[in-house]
């Protein structure tokens, strides 16, 4: 009687003892084993691009290395009317427009001028520039800073800038005659 007490009481002991499942454990791992109760070290984790604004976004991926993201916009050049007369007072038909880093851009005429801001729609007709631009970041630091330089038909630099585009946007801008007499006078100044 007394082997069965034990054998009894035995069998109780290991009855009442759970099993311990190991595996990973983390719900944002590709193979989380929602029955694991310990983890072994064992999580794989999709990398990528996390954000939806990106041209790469992976909606798979929960993890994102520095600069994995790629993202675009369009941004359109354009002269408002100050900008046109001053080319037409100084006798310059076209500005030639480069981007920060030498590459060029295209060209606005001084045919056309704009009062209110025109769509990223190229036009074609030197009435505005649309170009494409990318860059790396971030789903928290996605937005980018380009810089641009507007040479008139003489080879002379009347204008560089800076500005900030956000991924998807039509980002406008706009030349005008105070923008670039206010460069050629800081310019004096240096």
């Amino acid at each position: 009687m007394r082997n069965i007490l034990l054998l009894f009481s035995f069998a109780l002991l290991i009855s009442s003892c759970e099993t311990s499942r190991y595996g990973c454990i983390d719900p944002l791992a590709a193979n989380y084993d929602p029955l694991a109760d310990y983890d072994d070290g064992s999580c794989l984790y999709v990398w990528g691009c996390t954000d939806p604004a990106a041209i790469n976004y992976n909606p798979a991926a929960v993890m994102e290395a520095s600069n994995d993201c790629e993202y675009s916009c369009e941004v359109v050049y354009y002269l408002d009317y100050s900008a046109a007369q001053y080319m037409i007072n100084w006798g310059i038909s076209y500005y030639d427009f480069y981007d920060g880093f030498g590459n060029y851009l295209g060209f606005i005429t001084n045919d056309w001028y704009w009062s209110s801001p025109p769509n990223c729609i190229p036009q074609n007709d030197g009435s505005t520039l649309t170009a494409s631009l990318s860059w790396f970041g971030n789903y928290g630091s996605n937005t980018g800073i380009f810089s641009w330089l507007a040479y008139a038909d003489d080879g002379i630099l009347d204008y560089e800038g800076d500005f900030v585009v956000y991924p998807n946007e039509c980002a406008k801008i706009e030349l005008s005659a105070k923008k670039i007499q206010d460069y050629k006078e800081s310019k004096k100044k240096k």
